[in-house]
């Protein structure tokens, strides 16, 4: 009660604060002598993202934020995420709160997809951290940028493939001179998820001014935090109804520490406590064996990262020289190298599907007697004490699945650029990069040793019937009944490897060709030449299908492909300073892109601008953007997922006759279990993989607007942009998904049906298991919504106040997995298996400073509303009943982070923030990693010195 009332007071005063500030604001605009200088902090006069034709940030007709120095300094972070993830239009990527994935951070702009947003370093491209291409934020450290601009909508007539969804253009330091000292240290209320961060930057010019050259290094540390920390993170729940009403039961993994067996024989059968044995089998409970119950799942939460650790270690050197007067080399390189561990649960080890004919030796010394009598009566008809069962275990007596990737990272630039006229500019450029995976990942089981250490010598059941002299009798009956000698046998560590490369060559020529009364005619010609390769060497015990781990067989992938490309954009003002017309101007660019995988295709843009009078300009833009499919899109091996989804097949009230019979005739459920037949575990076992004969995936990109500057507030301006986003030929996993190939072929039910047809790959028990699910240009997705911001800031005495507010309210977001597959709008929902990083329909980012003599003081608040289950989505989609459920939506959650800047003297400040303010926890049951604070309040403090 006593947080709760913290909250509601922290609301109230916040509200009122900024209340206050804007009722201030507006009657001290008034005072006579006020200039209207633009739009509000470090924004003034930036040239921006959203074209290669010098303009400033208001007036790009492209919907655009910048993240910039000021917000930098007062964020006080060290992971360049961050800085993104408080923009309302970028939902959550990976990061640091993330437990699975690859380690990467990721920025995706709208939820389309981090495939779709396009990142930059100085407006050229990174090489990414995968096969995919998507990039690492963590080679960006935050002590290195001077600015961040976000370009949301296409823009792929402007950089090319891959930026459907917009572009994140990361600009760093140059041209600097002295030495600048920084460090910081972090730690949550609780006394964990420490972060440590120290960084040097030294520079200088040379020849007499004529060069300049700045070095950069840092170190960063952040500490490991597990879900057994937070309460919030320990509780492992499922949606029950419980005297007609939905309620949250404990719950948990089907797969547990204690281990079960299953044969459809079992099912009917009663146990030694007079319970029915289902489809889940017989459960090893302390108590001795019975059957398994709902309760008796494996809570994994404690195991799981809350805080995934890293270490980094970065260094840079940025510089130019003029070689002649109109000649300018320049220069960049950067080196990353990083240390990243996740960890998982134990490993889910199932004979089914991994140990073909699995047959359970019943003279096992560990097997309860009264167990061995049981299954001999009732399975070993032939008496050969072999009996055909399932036996699922989760390994806890080894410890969790980890992963510990070490990452090597290099890029460097060089080019030249000058002056082709007074008017025009010239650049030639040529930028590679490559990126070295290595990951260790420990924790896997040898499959072969696992069978054999089930087949005992019949002269010495202690012994294997196998001749390895290694092998050892396993006990899997019974929680930690696996010694550390059975582990030993069983347990393996795999190595997996990638390295990705990038090259990438450009020219182009940028300016003004001539003025017109109404301006200057710009322009921006280029070409460009890009090479990706990739290639990804996974363990050998993998290959061999011989290990399982976090992954269950994984092939090598390698590959690559170019582009040539040529591009042109052109700025036509067309009327200006008339009655009426203020300015009318034409924005046009072209870009054609042959692909040594696609083939030529074709990206537009088309718009222009309207201000009828000085403080008002609307603006319009139409862009046809395309994405190629990358290396591990047309190229990947066979790999194994467990993404969860439910299959129709279950017994439950709501299955159909029609269904019924489906599972039976056609899908392979067995007739003997199927009206008590479960899936066994929430995760359901999927192939997916490469198709090299993908093609493009194009977009279509809508967005209007205005901007308003009105003159009787100085220092306010206000912008308003409507988006529309329409994806067609979209690539992913066949059917979308596995969920939705399953309600695909549940829509209609035949073996003519190509999204029935994977769904025949079943146990003897009737358990789904290695659904293929290829890649296709099979999808659709849409995204629609209104951007707004304001800024404003006014002089205060000595000092000044500022204040922005940037939000989005979400109309649309839109996934078809398939043609004949229903489509799910997630706008306002949040996971579900239908939906899956929470999409709020409401969202914004507001912060107030107060800037006096060498104080800076500032107060963020992040909005995030409220997101319903995305149960209730699929089955709007699909036109089921909504189902009932004891939390359905998230509730509004807002965060207050508190910041300050001290300047202790000139070549010294002091800062400290506070995130989290009211530490706020995740809405609870419902919430992912990636968009809610599952760590807590937070405390940071730091010093940076020049000299």
């Amino acid at each position: 009660m006593k947080r709760v009332a913290g909250i509601r007071a922290g609301l109230r005063g916040g509200s009122a604060l900024f209340l206050s500030m804007a009722v201030m604001g507006t009657a001290m605009a008034q005072t006579p002598g006020s200039e209207n200088d633009g739009i509000a902090d470090d924004s003034v006069g930036i040239v921006v993202t959203g074209s290669r034709i010098p303009r400033p940030d208001v007036d790009s007709n492209s919907p655009v934020n910048v993240v910039g120095e000021s917000e930098i300094k007062l964020a006080a972070t060290v992971e360049s995420e961050q800085l993104l993830n408080a923009l309302p239009q970028a939902v959550s990527g990976s990061g640091a709160q993330s437990n699975s994935g690859n380690g990467s951070a990721t920025v995706n702009l709208r939820n389309l997809g981090a495939v779709r947003t396009l990142v930059l370093q100085n407006g050229r491209r990174i090489v990414g951290a995968s096969q995919d291409g998507v990039v690492d934020l963590n080679m960006i450290p935050p002590s290195l940028v001077s600015r961040v601009e976000v370009v949301t909508g296409g823009a792929s007539a402007v950089y090319g493939s891959d930026a459907m969804a917009g572009v994140v253009n990361f600009v760093t330091k140059d041209d600097f001179e002295g030495l600048e000292i920084g460090g910081s240290y972090g730690i949550s209320d609780e006394g964990d998820a420490q972060r440590y961060n120290v960084d040097l930057t030294v520079g200088g010019n040379f020849a007499d001014g004529r060069g300049n050259i700045v070095f950069h290094g840092s170190y960063y540390d952040r500490a490991m935090v597990k879900g057994a920390a937070r309460d919030h993170a320990v509780v492992y729940l499922a949606d029950a109804i419980v005297d007609g009403k939905p309620v949250l039961v404990p719950s948990g993994n089907g797969v547990t520490p204690q281990g079960t067996i299953f044969s459809p024989q079992l099912v009917g059968l009663t146990d030694p406590y007079g319970n029915t044995i289902g489809t889940a089998g017989i459960f090893f409970a302390p108590e001795g064996w019975r059957a398994y119950r709902a309760s008796d799942g494996f809570n994994d939460r404690p195991y799981t990262n809350l805080q995934m650790p890293m270490q980094r270690w970065q260094g840079s050197v940025i510089g130019h020289y003029d070689v002649t007067d109109d000649v300018t080399a320049f220069w960049e390189g950067s080196y990353v190298h990083s240390k990243i561990n996740s960890t998982l649960g134990a490993v889910p080890m199932s004979s089914s599907g991994f140990i073909p004919g699995f047959q359970l030796d019943l003279r096992n010394p560990y097997l309860a007697p009264t167990l061995r009598d049981f299954l001999s009566a009732n399975m070993d008809a032939d008496g050969d004490n072999l009996v055909p069962v399932n036996i699922n275990r989760r390994l806890l007596d080894g410890g969790s699945r980890t992963s510990d990737q070490t990452r090597d990272f290099y890029r460097f630039v060089v080019g030249l650029r000058g002056n082709l006229t007074d008017r025009l500019k010239w650049e030639v450029f040529y930028n590679q990069g490559e990126t070295k995976v290595t990951d260790v990942q420990g924790g896997g089981v040898l499959i072969d040793n696992f069978a054999n250490g089930f087949l005992t010598d019949p002269t010495d059941p202690y012994k294997c019937a196998v001749a390895d002299p290694k092998c050892v009798v396993l006990n899997p009956f019974g929680l930690n009944s696996l010694t550390p000698e059975m582990m030993n046998y069983i347990y393996t560590d795999l190595t997996n490897i990638t390295t990705i490369r990038q090259k990438q060559a450009g020219a182009s020529v940028t300016g003004s060709l001539f003025s017109l009364p109404a301006g200057d005619v710009g322009i921006a010609l280029g070409a460009e030449y890009r090479k990706e390769s990739s290639a990804f060497d996974p363990d050998q015990l993998y290959v061999q299908g011989k290990a399982l781990s976090r992954a269950a067989g994984l092939s090598p992938t390698a590959g690559s492909f170019d582009v040539s490309e040529l591009y042109g954009e052109l700025y036509v003002p067309i009327l200006a300073d008339m009655p009426g017309i203020q300015l009318l101007a034409f924005e046009g660019g072209l870009r054609y892109s042959d692909y040594s995988t696609a083939g030529g295709v074709w990206s537009y843009k088309l718009g222009g601008e309207y201000s009828p009078f000085r403080g008002l300009k609307l603006r319009g833009l139409y862009q046809r953007a395309v994405r190629a499919p990358n290396v591990v899109e047309l190229y990947s091996g066979a790999t194994n997922t467990a993404p969860q989804a439910v299959d129709f097949c279950n017994a439950t009230p709501e299955r159909t006759a029609a269904e019924r019979d489906f599972c039976v005739n056609s899908l392979g459920v067995p007739g003997a279990v199927i009206d008590v037949f479960q899936q066994e575990n929430q995760q359901i076992r999927a192939i997916t993989g490469g198709n090299p004969n993908l093609q493009e995936e194009t977009s279509d990109t809508w967005s209007v607007g205005a901007v308003v500057r009105p003159d009787f507030v100085p220092n306010l301006q206000l912008t308003v942009d409507y988006y529309n986003i329409r994806i067609k030929d979209a690539i992913g996993s066949f059917g979308g998904g596995l969920q939705s190939v399953i309600n695909a072929c549940n829509a209609n039910m035949s073996m003519s049906n190509i999204f029935c047809q994977p769904l025949s790959k079943r146990t003897p028990d009737g358990q789904l298991y290695d659904v293929a699910l290829l890649n296709a240009n099979i999808a659709n997705m849409k995204a629609s919504g209104i951007d707004y911001r304001i800024d404003y800031r006014h002089s205060l005495g000595s000092g000044s106040l500022s204040y922005y507010l940037a939000g989005t309210y979400l109309i649309d977001s839109i996934t078809q997995g398939s043609p004949i597959a229903n489509s799910v709008n997630c706008a306002g929902f949040i996971g579900g298996g239908s939906c899956s990083t929470a999409n709020p329909k409401w969202r914004f980012t507001q912060r107030l400073t107060w800037e006096v003599d060498k104080l800076q003081l500032s107060l963020r608040h992040r909005f995030i509303g409220s997101a319903k289950d995305g149960r209730i989505a699929g089955a709007k989609a699909s036109g089921a009943a909504i189902p009932l459920l004891a939390v359905p939506e998230t509730g509004d959650v807002h965060y207050f982070d508190l910041s300050a800047n001290y300047d202790v003297m000139d070549n010294f400040s002091f800062f400290a923030a506070v995130d989290n303010l009211f530490d706020r926890d995740p809405p609870y049951y419902l919430y992912e990693r990636e968009t809610y604070d599952a760590i807590g309040r937070r405390f940071t403090i730091g010093f940076r010195a020049n000299f």
